[in-house]
């Protein structure tokens, strides 16, 4: 008899503890059962307490940022977000991040955030090796959230190297 009293014992206890640690409340403060609602407007309010009394205040840009992702040609990324300045262009924005001095060869995207925030405008930009700098057509002034993508490239592209090649023969 003793063993079965012992067993059940250690049974109970088990499923004490198991309820306690698993995070288990038998009744909440008012004694019935709360709804998803309830448990939602009541974690929204401990998540408003816990912000307000937060001492922490993010650093906002006055005109705002934009943000340069770095890739090299081995998949490396580097991001670095620089604050937007009057007058500012992607060929400045690529001397800033000094993305001009790291490749030689490079394609070049501009992300611009649109009205609906899952969706962007890309923008391809046109850098020339030889010259080293963005055509001047291409060249689009920055706003607040642009995202620049460049990706370093081995070599000149196919396309650029048949130009170079046709360029004297049709007298262009």
């Amino acid at each position: 008899m003793k063993s079965i009293q012992s067993r059940s014992l250690r049974i109970l206890y088990f499923s004490a503890i198991v309820l306690l640690l698993s995070g288990c409340n038998l009744a909440s403060q008012n004694g019935s059962m709360q709804t998803p609602q309830q448990l939602v407007a009541q974690q929204q309010a401990i998540m408003q307490q816990a912000v307000s009394h937060s001492k922490f205040i993010a650093p906002q840009d006055p005109n705002g940022s934009y943000t340069v992702e770095l890739r090299n040609a081995f998949g490396a990324r580097t991001r670095v977000r620089l604050p937007l300045q009057q007058g500012l262009c992607v060929e400045d924005a690529l001397r800033q991040s000094k993305a001009l001095e790291s490749f030689d060869h490079m394609h070049i995207k501009l992300k611009r955030p649109t009205k609906d925030p899952r969706r962007f405008l890309p923008l391809d930009i046109e850098f020339s090796a030889e010259y080293r700098r963005v055509d001047p057509i291409k060249n689009y002034a920055l706003h607040n959230g642009d995202y620049i993508i460049v990706t370093q490239s081995a070599g000149a592209d196919i396309g650029e190297l048949m130009d170079g090649a046709t360029a004297p023969i049709l007298g262009l």
